[in-house]
């Protein structure tokens, strides 16, 4: 091995090791939740809208609590009454 193979081969491992230390600092951090709300047109007309709401939170209680919320909340924006006083 010459004198060039280990400096090359130093340099690499250096570069490897950055690397590393950058993935690693890149792991720590901190995702932001995110969420995402789909609505589709009913198969048939004059059924309701089909609502699909996902929610990434940093528990399954608190996802399944703000999942809650919004479907609640698009229901009441959405949501076509139905001649008898009941909302579809």
């Amino acid at each position: 091995m010459t004198a060039g193979d280990v400096t090359y081969a130093i340099e690499e491992l250096a570069g490897l090791t950055d690397a590393v230390k950058r993935l690693g600092a890149l792991a720590q951090q901190e995702q932001a939740p995110h969420s995402s709300v789909q609505i589709e047109q009913a198969a048939k007309p004059g059924l309701p809208p089909r609502v699909t709401v996902k929610v990434y939170a940093a528990t399954p209680a608190a996802a399944a609590d703000l999942a809650q919320q919004t479907y609640d909340a698009l229901v009441a924006a959405y949501a076509v009454p139905a001649t008898d006083g009941a909302a579809v």
